[in-house]
């Protein structure tokens, strides 16, 4: 499925984590006009990426990737031999356990060298009074990962972005600087 059919075909469902007890700290940030005006032109700027991206590098086309926070650096291989080396920014995650979404900033868990530019879309979101840009934890679900990382990528000008599932989350980043490595 594509990002942007992902993105219109947002179930109206209740979320699981709807049926937990909520924590009103936790709440979803308000959404405003300004907000989803954002949310619009960064959902067309990710898909126009994406799109270029999967055409230029064909990403999805790999047979394994890696991430390692400590370089900060994703990687695309086919056997033993990496074809694309991406520099990424951390954007945040989706916990599968509790329902929500933490920003990478606000994440004490990961390398200070995934998470430096992240701090300009909470700045963003302060100057224009955005709060699900500047919430550091809320309840939400995948959708609300992309578009947070919709609006990252949007604001930093990355080249695409990635979602990376682990057992117990979906983390989101964006591509800061793509090096091909094919032959």
């Amino acid at each position: 499925m594509g990002i942007l059919s992902f993105f219109k075909n947002r179930p109206n469902a209740k979320r699981e984590a709807d049926n937990q007890a909520e924590v009103p700290e936790l709440n979803k940030p308000e959404v405003t006009e300004e907000f989803k005006r954002l949310s619009e032109k960064a959902y067309g700027y990710l898909h126009q990426q994406q799109d270029l991206t999967e055409e230029k590098y064909g990403i999805g086309k790999y047979e394994k990737w890696f991430y390692d926070q400590t370089t900060g650096y994703l990687t695309f291989s086919d056997g033993d031999t990496i074809k694309l080396k991406i520099k990424y920014e951390e954007v945040g995650s989706i916990s599968k356990i509790s329902g929500t979404w933490l920003w990478s900033w606000a994440n004490p868990h990961l390398e200070e060298k995934i998470k430096t530019a992240i701090l300009k879309v909470k700045d963003y979101g302060r100057e224009h009074q955005l709060e699900p840009l500047t919430k550091r934890k809320w309840y939400a679900d995948e959708y609300d990962g992309w578009e947070m990382t919709a609006i990252t990528a949007y604001l930093m000008k990355a080249k695409g972005a990635y979602r990376v599932p682990t057992e117990n989350t979906f983390s989101f980043m964006v591509y800061k600087e793509i090096i091909d490595l094919r032959k």
